[in-house]
């Protein structure tokens, strides 16, 4: 079973050095932040559970909120009509066994549009699994907002945002390529692998002089919004952060947690990343993420260890042995942050860091 404290003293791991370049810059030495009261769990495998529980609970409603659409107002929840001509939702907080309901009472219509996904009632029975574990730790889990409920969703980067009260965390959860809702527009942004110039954040000034991350990667965050009541001069990472930001302000004591699957894990990698440098939110920035590939440039990596060391932002990524979609961009790519390499057989998990550096993301937290 996977087990990998997050207390470095107290787990015995090896770094491996992924590159041997030297830095491109030498970072300006400059305080930490500073420790807080905050209830860490104890295991790096009780964070990465919960984060695919959430992504299993939002990429199951992400589901529902398409067929929806394409039924017209098809889901009824307690009376009312929930999508009807395509319009926004009429409400946005959902908890999971809300969302259980809804699948329970509309699972033939789910096969039909997603046969492979619902066969069997295989889904069903997983996200009630979900539920009943979340209701025992007594997880409240409202989605405080849903980025692939209205007419832009076959163009939009889909997201959702919710809340544990048990943990005391905000989670942003990005979807991934695997997600049909928005099939052709990831693998045309996979697919575009140049490099842009990215905006470097002030906290990073001295650090490094410049970072390029993925093109389409970075558009999908940095984009402007499609919805016309948005604020025109808006990005979508404006849009998620100033939500983030409402309920960070309204829970004190809660930490933002980032997460993602392949489109997602790049996304979330690249938004955690912004994150952590904005002075708003709450440190560290944790970015939980699975099947992630590489997102950015040697300069990016560098960055990303400098925030690490600061502890400003924690950075884990889960892949699977022999995963072709972790290895790729490769031409000038790096990944960042700590790699959890997780094997078919019983071979126990190996731990990597990105560079080499021991002073990284669990150092400390």
């Amino acid at each position: 079973s996977l087990s990998i404290c997050s207390t470095m003293e107290n787990t015995k791991i090896t770094l491996k050095t992924s590159s041997t370049e030297p830095p491109m810059e030498a970072p300006l030495p400059r305080t930490p932040v500073k420790d807080d009261d905050y209830q860490w769990p104890s295991n790096l495998y009780t964070e990465a559970k919960d984060m695919a529980t959430i992504s299993f609970l939002i990429y199951t409603f992400a589901y529902l909120i398409d067929v929806v659409q394409r039924e017209n107002g098809l889901m009824v929840l307690d009376g009312i009509k929930i999508g009807t001509n395509g319009e926004v939702l009429p409400r946005k907080n959902f908890s999971p066994e809300e969302v259980f309901d809804l699948v329970k009472k509309n699972i033939e219509t789910l096969k039909e549009y997603y046969p492979n996904i619902f066969k069997e009632g295989k889904s069903l029975a997983n996200l009630q699994k979900m539920v009943q574990k979340t209701d025992q730790l007594g997880i409240e889990l409202p989605f405080a907002q849903q980025d692939f409920d209205d007419k832009y969703q076959r163009h939009k980067m889909v997201y959702s945002i919710t809340k544990d009260d048990v943990n005391k965390r905000i989670t942003v959860v990005f979807h991934g390529t695997e997600n049909k809702l928005t099939f052709k527009t990831n693998w045309l942004s996979d697919a575009d692998i140049r490099k842009v110039e990215a905006k470097l954040p002030k906290a990073l000034e001295g650090v490094v002089r410049k970072i390029y991350l993925h093109t389409g990667f970075y558009k999908y965050i940095f984009s402007k919004t499609m919805d016309e009541k948005d604020d025109p001069s808006n990005s979508k990472y404006d849009v998620i952060m100033k939500e983030c930001k409402i309920l960070l302000e309204e829970n004190p004591g809660y930490k933002l947690y980032v997460t993602g699957h392949s489109l997602g894990a790049a996304l979330s990698s690249i938004f955690a990343f912004y994150a952590a440098c904005d002075e708003d939110i709450p440190k560290p920035v944790t970015c939980i993420n699975f099947a992630s590939p590489r997102v950015g440039n040697k300069s990016f990596q560098i960055a990303t260890q400098w925030l690490e060391k600061q502890k400003m932002l924690r950075l884990v990524r889960f892949v699977n042995d022999n995963d072709l979609i972790t290895t790729v961009p490769m031409f000038n790519y790096h990944h960042a942050g700590i790699a959890a390499r997780l094997y078919d057989s019983e071979k126990e998990p190996k731990i990597e860091y990105a560079g080499g550096d021991e002073g990284g993301s669990f150092s400390k937290y």
